[in-house]
C-alpha cells in the first residue's frame, strides 16, 4: 500500500460549541395602514412612523441606529365572490433598529406598540452576540479536539496507529448561532418580556489524518 497517497488515512468532522453573551439586538418594526384614499393612507402611515421614531428617541436610540428597510404605497385588493375588488390603498414602511445592549428593550417595544399609533407592528426581534470571535476560537479548538478523539477511536477500531494531520478546514455545516433563553427580565405585566440568555456558537472542522504505519 502507498501510504503517501493524499487519499490515504482517515477523515473526520469535529464539532465544538462555546457560549458567548447576547449583547446585540436587531428589531424589525413595521407600519401598515389601509385607507380608501392613497394620500390619506400615506399621511397616516407617515404619522405613525414619525411617532415610532419619537418613541425610540425617548428611549435613547440614536438616529443612526435606525434605517428604513423599505417603503411602499399601492392598491390593496380583496377577493369577494371569486372577484378581485379594490379594498383601498396600503401605505407601508419597515424600520430596522440596531442596538448594543439589551437594557430596557422590553419597555421600549411596549411603548412603541402603545404610543406610536395606528398600524404599527413588531415583525422580528433578533438577539445575537456583537463580537463572537473569542467564542468562535474556543469552539474551533473544541471542534479540533473532537475530531482528534473521533479519529483516534476509529483508528483503534481499525487496529492501526493514527498519524499526523495532513489537512484541516472549516466545515460550513456547523449551523448558525442560536439564542438560549434563560429568564424574562420584566416583572411588570404591562410589558412584553424579552427573554435573554447566552448564545451558543457552533463550529465544525474537517480534519484528515495520515496513518502512522
Amino acid at each position: 500500500m502507498d501510504h503517501d497517497r493524499v487519499d490515504s488515512g482517515i477523515t473526520v468532522i469535529g464539532t465544538g460549541t462555546a457560549p458567548t453573551a447576547v449583547d446585540h439586538v436587531t428589531v424589525t418594526l413595521g407600519v401598515e395602514v389601509v385607507r380608501p384614499d392613497a394620500g390619506d393612507a400615506f399621511r397616516t402611515a407617515a404619522a405613525t412612523a414619525t411617532a415610532v421614531m419619537a418613541v425610540l428617541s425617548d428611549h435613547g436610540v440614536q438616529s443612526r441606529a435606525v434605517r428604513t428597510a423599505d417603503l411602499s404605497l399601492g392598491p390593496r385588493y380583496d377577493f369577494r365572490n371569486n372577484e378581485q375588488v379594490l379594498a383601498g390603498y396600503q401605505a407601508a414602511q419597515r424600520l430596522m433598529v440596531s442596538l448594543q445592549g439589551l437594557a430596557s428593550v422590553d419597555r421600549m417595544l411596549s411603548d412603541v406598540v402603545g404610543r406610536a399609533g395606528e398600524g404599527v407592528r413588531i415583525d422580528q426581534v433578533a438577539l445575537t452576540a456583537g463580537d463572537p470571535r473569542d467564542a468562535e476560537a474556543s469552539a474551533r479548538a473544541a471542534a479540533f479536539a473532537d475530531a482528534r478523539d473521533k479519529a483516534g477511536h476509529l483508528a483503534s477500531l481499525a487496529g492501526r496507529p493514527l498519524g499526523p494531520v495532513l489537512s484541516i478546514a472549516d466545515h460550513q455545516g456547523g449551523g448558525p448561532m442560536r439564542v438560549v433563553p434563560l429568564a424574562a427580565r420584566a416583572a411588570d405585566s404591562s410589558v412584553m418580556p424579552v427573554a435573554t440568555g447566552d448564545t451558543a456558537v457552533t463550529v465544525s472542522v474537517v480534519v484528515h489524518f495520515a496513518w502512522a504505519d
